[in-house]
């Protein structure tokens, strides 16, 4: 797809969901949708959207996190399904009593970690537990660093079925390095250490000075930020030539035309690297077929994750102001 087709797809999908959502979402949850949908080459199915919408409401409490201007974002995750909405919000609850009952908070986080899970509903407790001993091994190794927001990665980390103490650690060393290499401390240096380990949890002092040369890169060109850490994480990983960082720069620079960008620029990039990290799940000598099928789960985790941090924040300062 050229690049002027993209930047009008994500226009013409940005505007339907805009429509559905409601103008009072936050403008960082629609481009999550959009871009959930556009880099995954799936068409927005309105009617599918909104039933999807219906069975979130229907299935939450007043005071659920599934509630307010995140449930746009979650019902566009459940449409992933090949299954009705209805059988695939009551699994998602399913999930989410089940990591409840392991340890887990009842948060936004702790839903979008439900939807990384497999949906054989006899491996439910097992992934659950997994996760939660790589969750509290983590929370050993950064206690005030680690939090709900880690929830998704616990989870998807956790399937790989490392020790999780080795886990932990070996995220732990690839923070140590990162920041010592020029990465800013922090939630989002965290989250890339623990993408660092996707692959192999094995420290490789390379992929540490490829991240930074990756991120050096995109900052000179984009509007690269702190936000975009883990998916430079995900870039490093999966060994991500140069040729393929320029392409993601220049669909950045057109996308950023778009007036629906005018201010988060930061998105553009976003949307940029998944559409590039989609094309790689085509491409069996880039990325092995056992790990293409997990591609669109890290962007969809990540883009969430980014998605319910910036809604957070905003959330948080509009109650201030008010009060």
């Amino acid at each position: 797809m050229q690049m002027d087709m993209i930047r009008q797809e994500v226009e013409t999908t940005y505007d339907k969901v805009k429509s559905l959502a409601g103008w009072s979402v936050d403008k960082n949850v629609v481009l999550t949708i959009t871009s959930y949908y556009v880099t995954a080459a799936k068409e927005f199915d309105a009617v599918i959207f909104s039933r999807a919408m219906a069975a979130l409401k229907e299935r939450a409490g007043w005071f659920s996190p599934l509630r307010g201007h995140l449930l746009p974002m979650m019902a566009a995750f459940l449409t992933q399904s090949d299954d009705s909405v209805d059988e695939a919000a009551d699994r998602l609850m399913e999930k989410q009593q089940v990591l409840k009952q392991a340890g887990f908070r009842n948060t936004i986080h702790s839903y979008l970690a439900a939807l990384l899970m497999d949906d054989d509903a006899n491996t439910f407790r097992e992934e659950a537990t997994r996760a939660k001993q790589l969750y509290d091994a983590m929370k050993k190794k950064h206690y005030f660093l680690t939090s709900d927001d880690d929830y998704a990665y616990a989870m998807l980390l956790g399937k790989k079925g490392e020790d999780s103490e080795d886990h932990a650690q070996a995220m732990r060393a690839y923070y140590d390095a990162l920041h010592e290499e020029g990465f800013r401390t922090g939630n989002e240096l965290q989250w890339l250490s623990q993408v660092m380990t996707y692959i192999n949890i094995s420290f490789e002092s390379q992929l540490v000075k490829r991240a930074w040369e990756i991120y050096q890169m995109l900052r000179k060109e984009t509007k690269a930020k702190p936000v975009h850490y883990p998916m430079i994480g995900f870039l490093t990983v999966f060994k991500v030539e140069d040729g393929k960082i320029e392409e993601i720069i220049r669909l950045t620079e057109q996308l950023e035309q778009s007036k629906r960008f005018k201010w988060n620029r930061e998105m553009a990039l976003s949307i940029a690297i998944g559409h590039v990290m989609h094309q790689l799940t085509d491409s069996a000598d880039q990325v092995s077929v056992s790990l293409a099928a997990s591609v669109d789960m890290i962007l969809q985790a990540q883009q969430a994750v980014m998605a319910a941090t910036v809604a957070a924040v905003a959330a948080s300062s509009t109650s201030s102001s008010n009060g």
